[in-house]
């Protein structure tokens, strides 16, 4: 047992999943009705040995189970006996045996280790030539082909990966008894013939070949990045014995529940913390794990800097909607503030505005992080275009041969004062018509004119800016269409002097 203790601890690895080969020699044992004991047959298997010889072919399925098919054939010369002391005259006699076996090794993971070899066996060899000779009342037969069990044990020695040696000692108890001595004498009514099998064994050495070599355990180290920050890949390298059996097959569990494979690889994680990472190598024989921490921190803060800081428009209208907009970069999270120059603001990287004065306003984003602040400013510009698109004014009418404003007239001259109030630069042109019936034409429309004219001043505006005349009957007047009301008319005309 120690020898087997001591081997064991070496870890020899067997071959295994491999085809073999073996042959083998030794003595040819005989146990039977002519080994001249007929009341035990195993006592007489030493007494006149022969020569046997036998090769084998099989498959290890694993290091400690094999399966084969061996060819026997041996020599024994106790079967030419009969009885205690009569003799046939024949040669040595012969047996042929196929043997079907599982071999099971004891220690498997030691360069010796013991092993049992239990399957059956299978006889066949000629009849006797000479079997109707026998001596009278001997109980010989013509013999016949045999089955039975066989089992045996033995010891073996691993020599290198492929390649073995080894002792053992097997025997096959045959069936029917007859069959391998043509003796039977129970079967003729003699006494002492206590078993009802006939034994044949064989003891001796010889060599094993796998057709592949024995598995070497695969060995696996790593080198692992010990230290990232948040967002930052790290290479992860594994090493693997040379010698290592194949196929081998590699995986990397980074302890954040996703798996890579390679020996070499990376990952980045996206929170912080500890983790452990662990690569397994796995060949035909065995798997390695190594495993190693890794420390994953915030990186420093970055602060925040502001780029494309702009306003669409940059110049804008009286009540136009302005864009605001920029692009902030560094740590988050960011906070933003806007002062748009008018006392409006806001608190997003993305905003707008609204302008109701004309003016030159100047529009600044604050950014800000815990790494520090960043400002960009610009200038919006705000314009009224509504004066440069005015391009006509409210027309008033008069009732017949009258130069007096009516309400409605008074109404539509108010809408006029907004416009004028607001585009004080706008010059305004009063023309004054009648139609063909009225009476001193040319004099009423003057009349009408300076009525508008008047009622502008009076409400606040320049006179400076005004201009009135009366034009007499309008160019376009229809009396017979309309009775003359289109034309009893005063018309102010924007940018006219």
């Amino acid at each position: 047992m120690f020898l087997f203790a001591s081997a064991a601890d070496a870890q020899v690895q067997r071959p295994f999943k491999t085809p073999y080969i073996s042959a083998y020699g030794g003595l040819g044992l005989y146990g039977g009705d002519n080994d001249g004991n007929a009341n035990n047959e195993a006592s007489g298997l030493f007494d006149d040995p022969g020569l046997a010889a036998a090769g084998e072919i099989g498959y290890q399925f694993s290091p400690s189970l094999a399966f084969g098919v061996a060819f026997n054939y041996g020599n024994y010369p106790e079967l030419q006996t009969v009885g205690p002391n009569n003799r046939f005259t024949d040669a040595v006699e012969s047996r042929s045996q196929i043997q079907a076996a599982f071999r099971y090794f004891l220690f498997p993971s030691s360069a010796i280790t013991p092993y049992v070899r239990l399957g059956v066996s299978y006889s066949f060899e000629p009849d006797f030539s000479d079997a109707t000779d026998n001596a009278p009342g001997t109980g010989a037969q013509e013999t016949t082909d045999a089955w039975g069990p066989l089992v045996g044990g033995g010891i073996d020695l691993l020599l290198g990966k492929k390649f073995s040696l080894f002792l053992e000692a097997n025997g096959a108890f045959l069936f029917p008894d007859n069959a391998i001595d043509g003796s039977n004498p129970g079967a003729l009514g003699q006494p002492n013939d206590d078993a009802d099998f006939d034994w044949l064994a064989m003891g001796g050495g010889g060599f094993r070949f796998w057709f592949r070599g024995a598995n070497v355990d695969v060995d696996a180290t790593i080198d692992c990045a010990t230290s990232l920050e948040v967002g930052q890949a790290g290479t992860f390298t594994a090493f693997v014995n040379e010698d290592a059996s194949g196929p081998l097959t590699y995986m990397w569990n980074w302890g954040d529940g996703s798996t890579s494979d390679g020996l070499v690889a990376t990952h980045s994680y996206s929170s912080p913390g500890t983790y452990t990472v662990s690569f397994t190598a796995t060949g035909p024989g065995n798997s390695d794990t190594e495993t190693c921490l890794v420390t994953v921190n915030e990186p420093p803060a970055e602060p925040v800097t502001l780029s494309a800081c702009r306003a669409t428009p940059m110049t804008a209208n009286v009540g136009e909607t302005v864009s605001f907009s920029a692009t902030a970069e560094g740590t988050r999270p960011f906070t933003f503030a806007w002062d748009f120059g008018d006392g409006n603001t806001a608190s997003t990287l993305n905003a707008t505005n609204v302008y109701n004065e004309v003016g030159s306003y100047n529009a600044s984003l604050t950014a800000t992080n815990e790494a520090g602040s960043d400002t960009c400013t610009m200038t919006v510009t705000v314009v009224d275009r509504f004066c440069d698109e005015v391009t006509e004014l409210n027309t008033v009418y008069f009732d017949r041969n009258s130069s007096t404003l009516t309400d409605e007239g008074m109404s539509r001259l108010d809408e006029n004062l907004a416009v004028l109030e607001r585009c004080s630069d706008i010059t305004v042109a009063i023309n004054g018509y009648t139609d063909s019936r009225e009476r001193d034409r040319l004099r009423l429309s003057e009349r009408r004119a300076a009525a508008v004219e008047a009622y502008y001043v009076q409400n606040g505006i320049d006179a400076d800016r005004l201009t009135a005349r009366g034009l007499g009957v309008a160019p376009d007047d229809n009396y017979k269409e309309d009775g003359g009301a289109g034309s009893r008319r005063a018309e102010s005309i924007p940018g006219g002097m």
